[in-house]
């Protein structure tokens, strides 16, 4: 049987509620889109995943003008990351909201999730992955350095947002495409909830997908001369 594959523009996020979270400023890099149902690429002639669009109401505040991209010059010694960032420090699915990442079996207090991602504090960081063809910014919510929570909750709202015909195509080969398909499949096959299931099967392909199963959060690293780059490490 041919699979469906369609897209959706519109995000639908479900998760469990944060507890009482600061709103949080945010960037996400994209391309162009436009409204209405994608044209489904050749290989995938009955479209790609997610049936129909679905109405979502999205706001992308913007990060304040005092933030900015740091000077390397202006750090002598190496920047820190957090412990919590740190190589396998946190126990996360990166599928699923910050609220349900845990230290050591136990939940982050509202105060660690406050806490400066980086020794020095930075006001602005750049994340990428080998995986992903987008670069992940993360602003300050606070306006003076990028907490714990920035870093999470950034990462996440990008990896929930949809995906077009062009980032589907723009896999280097079928097989990687097949291999994000079955990672969307996973995705909504594992929710216990029918409620659930069916609304994330609806909301269709997302970023996270690009991942092709590799959604275990294992920290951030830095491996660059600039202080404000740094990789996004998933298994």
């Amino acid at each position: 049987m041919t699979k469906q594959v369609r897209f959706a523009y519109k995000n639908i996020f479900h998760s469990p509620a944060p507890q009482q979270q600061p709103q949080l400023s945010y960037s996400v890099s994209s391309g162009p889109s436009s409204s209405g149902p994608i044209t489904p690429p050749s290989a995938y002639s009955h479209g790609l995943p997610g049936p129909m669009p679905v109405s979502y109401a999205a706001t992308h505040p913007q990060p304040s003008s005092k933030s900015s991209k740091p000077s390397s010059s202006k750090y002598s010694a190496p920047v820190r990351v957090h412990p919590y960032l740190e190589t396998s420090a946190l126990s996360y699915n990166m599928m699923d909201h910050p609220s349900t990442a845990t230290r050591n079996g136990h939940s982050l207090s509202s105060k660690t999730f406050r806490e400066p991602a980086t020794s020095p504090p930075l006001p602005f960081l750049a994340l990428t992955s080998q995986y992903l063809p987008w670069t992940i910014k993360v602003y300050a919510s606070n306006g003076s350095y990028v907490t714990l929570e920035d870093v999470l909750i950034c990462a996440y709202r990008s990896l929930r947002t949809n995906i077009t015909t062009l980032d589907f195509n723009s896999f280097p080969s079928s097989n990687d495409q097949r291999r994000a398909t079955r990672a969307y499949e996973q995705r909504y096959r594992r929710l216990k909830s029918t409620r659930a299931y069916d609304e994330e099967k609806r909301g269709g392909m997302k970023r996270v997908d690009f991942l092709m199963g590799h959604s275990k959060f294992l920290g951030i690293s830095n491996n660059s001369l600039r202080p404000h780059e740094w990789h996004l490490n998933v298994t």
